[in-house]
């Protein structure tokens, strides 16, 4: 720690910055100057004389360039903050510096933010923070926001610069006063996830309100406010993200949840002439969920400060905590519940758009057996399609496995498995291929090609929109028919009675004498739905269907979505590393997306379509 701001610090701080470079140094008293690149702003804390505020110092953490000092250091923060803005200011033709404050936490009638800017230069900047900070929700309620003049920050003792320098370098000065709503008054206890929300919020007005004024009024034009944010990750994201993976790859959830004598079990329940609920057995558990999940709120993600990156180990960090209560519940009643935490239930309209599937879809007719391809030639097609993907990666480094303890096919860890009693048409097997390699394997090594872990081991609730670009996959290749279809359907009516407190039988008998299944299709459909003690994954398929269609039809990129394992609303998230040069563009794409004859079909999910047109 340095004990004072030197002119020899000052020189090499602006040198690093001319050159390009990042500049990460603490300042006397615990006080910290972070620029993450060359940047046309900068956003001070002073903490008041003889009260540090760590609380509200932490707020400027979230941003890209900031310095924290003190009150007490006024008199040598002014020539580090002079030399910055106006070297700044000479790259980019303007520069502009916030200055964050707490108001007074007792007086009633603080507003929760106070502007203090120029009176009549530059109205749009200050119109825009002002809306920007009003568009903040705190329990439902706008933000309440005033604006003031800026001439206290103008003058002494407060003044950094004088405003004939401000003038001659293009540089503006803001205040943002927050009331402190974040801490207790009387203790000075911070309410942790009040402060993480609002830290979040006020770091994107402040950069929405950089980039309206760096846009009109700099030679620097970011092509998005998230443009503006931090680029450099620093080394606790990269622990962190490894640690979260190391715990995720320690098991494999959905081979846990299936049963390992899936056979032996059909034929155990034919002869009980599918009056007794068969006994399934499963894999020995490899982990002990407890000290598993000992080991993942040891994990220190509060250390993070880049609200995003925070964000997205939090909510992997609830994923994993739900996954391993399920295996620790694995065939007792309680896994239901914690399933339906973790993958949702079937609403009414999902349940509505099931029951229209099956009433227009008739049954088939099963006069002839279907051609089944042989599963050394379904391995051979497969193994090809993932040469294909290899030429665009060549890192990709997967393949398939023939084994007799899965059933039917499933893809885990970048690698397919195919059952060794696996039946499938066909006319079927590219649709699977794209399904199973198009999509899953493909996200996976898109997501491993990330520097980001998480987006290969996948984002929490991943599995709605991967299922949903999967069986979108079939349908583009013109694999998806009306069998495919009644059987998702199916799946979601099973899930919706599961949930209601239905039998293995019940939703058995249901199936095969409701809707017409025949008996092993009934079987497969109630034994992926109840295996584990009841898993309400399958009603993923159709529901991630639908609300892809839905989306798709607002006209947003089919292309985005294969980035890795991630969930719809996880875009705009994808979106910010993208712009901030955390993450890289995707080096792998499906073969539908190259192939000039499916234009057409993708231009028509443009148009809009339901799931009744994909019939």
């Amino acid at each position: 720690m340095i004990e004072s701001i030197t002119v020899n610090f000052i020189k090499k701080a602006v040198r690093s910055l001319q050159r390009g470079k990042q500049v990460h140094r603490r300042l006397p008293q615990g006080g910290l100057l972070y620029i993450d690149r060359p940047l046309p702003f900068l956003v001070l804390f002073r903490h008041p004389a003889g009260q540090p505020d760590h609380p509200t110092a932490d707020f400027l953490k979230a941003n890209a360039a900031y310095i924290i000092s003190h009150h007490e250091r006024t008199e040598e923060l002014r020539p580090l903050v002079q030399s910055i803005a106006m070297s700044m200011a000479d790259k980019f033709g303007a520069f502009m510096i916030i200055e964050l404050m707490a108001a007074d936490a007792d007086a009633a009638d603080t507003p929760l933010f106070k502007i203090l800017g120029p009176e009549e230069q530059l109205p749009t900047t200050t119109k825009t923070i002002v809306q920007e900070l009003k568009d903040i929700k705190l329990n439902g309620a706008s933000a309440s926001v005033t604006t003031e003049s800026n001439q206290p920050l103008l003058q002494e003792p407060q003044c950094l610069m004088s405003e004939e320098e401000l003038k001659k370098h293009s540089i503006l000065v803001l205040g943002l006063q927050l009331k402190p709503v974040y801490k207790n008054t009387s203790t000075g206890k911070v309410y942790p996830l009040l402060q993480r929300n609002l830290r979040e919020k006020v770091a994107n007005a402040i950069k929405k309100t950089v980039f309206d004024f760096v846009s009109v009024q700099t030679s620097h034009h970011p092509i998005h406010f998230q443009a503006l944010g931090r680029q450099a990750v620093n080394r606790v994201v990269w622990r962190i993200d490894k640690q979260l993976t190391s715990i995720s790859n320690q098991f494999r959830f959905l081979l846990l949840v299936t049963p390992v004598n899936n056979r032996e079990a059909w034929e155990e329940f034919k002869k009980a002439k599918f009056s007794k609920a068969p006994t399934f057995h499963y894999r020995l558990m490899p982990v002990d969920a407890d000290q598993l999940k000992r080991k993942l709120y040891n994990i220190s993600i509060e250390k993070v400060d880049d609200p995003t990156l925070g964000y997205l180990f939090r909510d992997k960090r609830h994923e994993l905590d739900k996954m391993l209560t399920m295996l620790s519940y694995r065939n007792t009643p309680d896994f239901l519940y914690s399933s339906m935490q973790l993958y949702g239930t079937v609403s009414d309209q999902l349940l509505k758009v099931a029951e229209g599937i099956l009433a227009a879809v008739p049954e088939p007719t099963r006069n002839a057996e279907p051609d089944i391809i042989p599963v050394p030639e379904f391995v051979a097609q497969a193994e090809q399609e993932i040469a294909f993907l290899r030429e665009q990666y060549p890192a990709l480094d997967s393949g398939v496995d023939v084994r007799e303890d899965v059933v039917g096919l499933i893809v885990s860890k970048g690698r397919l498995n195919v059952g060794t009693d696996a039946r499938i048409p066909r006319h079927r097997a590219e649709a699977l291929i794209q399904h199973e390699v198009g999509t899953h394997i493909l996200t996976y090594y898109n997501g491993k090609a990330q520097p980001l872990q998480q987006l290969y081991v996948g984002s929490p609730g991943y599995e709605e929109l991967q299922e949903g670009l999967a069986v979108l996959s079939e349908w583009l290749v013109g694999g998806l028919d009306q069998d495919r279809m009644r059987t998702l359907a199916a799946r979601v009516v099973a899930v919706y009675h599961l949930t209601k407190g239905c039998s293995f039988t019940d939703n058995f008998w249901r199936l095969k004498e409701e809707y017409r299944f025949d008996d092993e299709t009934a079987w497969n459909i109630t034994m992926r739905v109840h295996r584990g003690g009841g898993l309400t994954k399958d009603a993923v398929y159709l529901r991630g269907l639908v609300h892809l269609l839905d989306y798709l039809k607002q006209g947003h990129e089919l292309e985005p979505l294969l980035i890795g394992k991630i969930r719809q609303d996880y875009i705009p998230i994808v979106q910010e590393l993208i712009y901030r040069n955390v993450l890289r563009p995707m080096p792998i794409k499906p073969r539908y997306l190259l192939d000039e004859r499916l234009k057409p079909k993708l231009e028509q999910l443009k148009g809009g379509i339901s799931v009744f047109n994909l019939l």
